[in-house]
C-alpha cells in the first residue's frame, strides 16, 4: 500500500469517527438538555413548597435549589463544544453533590411532610444530573479523540487534493475524488465552528454518511457505513 492509499484508508476512518461523534451528538445531547430542563422543573417546585417553611435552613435550601438552576444549557451556547464537554460534566458532577447535600439536609426534619416533598426534589435532581453527566461523558469520550486527529485529518486532506490535482489526469475519476474530498473538507470546517443542537446537526451528520458512501465508491476502502437509527 503506498502513501496515497493509506492516506485515502485514514481519511475514511477519520470520516467513520466523525460519523460516530456526530451521532452521539445528535442524539445524546438534545437529552441531555431535557435533562436539564427537568431539573429546572424540580427546583422551582423545591422552591414553591419552601415558600411555605420559615427556618434558616429551609432558607439555605431555597438558595440552593436557585443554584441548581443555573445549568449550561441556558447560556449562550447554541453549539456543542467540539472539544469536549470536560466544563459541563464537572458541573453536572458539581451540581449532583449539591443535590445530595440537599438531601441529607433536610435527612434533619425527620417526620415533617413538607421537607420530604423538597427531599423528593432534591432526589430527582440528583438522578437527573447524575443521567445527564452520564450522556456527556459518552459524547466527550468520542468528541476529544476526534477533535485531538483534527490537524492530522487536515494534513492528509491536503496531500490527497494536491496528489490527485498534480499526478491524476483529469478525468471523471479525478473529478469523483476532488469531490469527495471537497465534501470531507466542509465537513471538517463544520466541525471546527461547533456542531449545532438542532435539526442542522442532523443534517452535518447526514452529509457525513454521504461523504463515507462516496468515500467507499471512489477509495475503493472496504466495509460498508450504516446510518443511526
Amino acid at each position: 500500500m503506498n502513501m496515497f492509499d493509506r492516506a485515502n484508508l485514514s481519511l475514511r476512518h477519520d470520516l467513520e469517527a466523525y460519523a460516530r461523534a456526530l451521532c452521539t451528538i445528535v442524539t445524546a445531547i438534545p437529552q441531555a438538555q431535557d435533562l436539564c430542563e427537568r431539573v429546572v422543573k424540580e427546583t422551582r417546585l423545591a422552591q414553591a413548597l419552601l415558600a411555605f417553611g420559615s427556618s434558616p435552613q429551609l432558607a439555605e435550601l431555597g438558595q440552593l435549589a436557585f443554584h441548581l438552576s443555573n445549568l449550561w444549557p441556558y447560556r449562550e451556547r447554541p453549539f456543542a463544544r467540539t472539544v469536549g464537554f470536560d466544563e459541563e460534566i464537572a458541573e453536572a458532577r458539581r451540581q449532583r453533590e449539591e443535590a445530595l447535600r440537599g438531601v441529607k439536609l433536610l435527612a434533619r426534619f425527620s417526620g415533617d411532610t413538607l421537607a420530604a416533598e423538597v427531599s423528593t426534589c432534591f432526589s430527582n435532581i440528583a438522578g437527573y444530573l447524575e443521567e445527564e453527566q452520564r450522556l456527556l461523558e459518552e459524547c466527550h469520550a468520542l468528541i476529544q479523540p476526534h477533535a485531538a486527529n483534527m490537524d492530522l485529518t487536515r494534513k492528509r486532506l491536503n496531500l490527497l487534493v494536491a496528489t490527485t490535482d498534480a499526478r491524476l489526469p483529469a478525468s471523471a475519476e479525478q473529478r469523483a475524488r476532488l469531490q469527495a474530498y471537497n465534501a470531507a473538507t466542509t465537513l471538517l470546517r463544520d466541525w471546527e465552528n461547533g456542531v449545532p443542537l438542532d435539526e442542522r446537526g442532523v443534517d452535518i451528520l447526514e452529509r457525513c454518511l454521504d461523504a463515507l458512501e462516496q468515500a467507499d465508491n471512489v477509495f475503493s476502502a472496504e466495509g460498508q457505513t450504516s446510518r443511526c437509527a
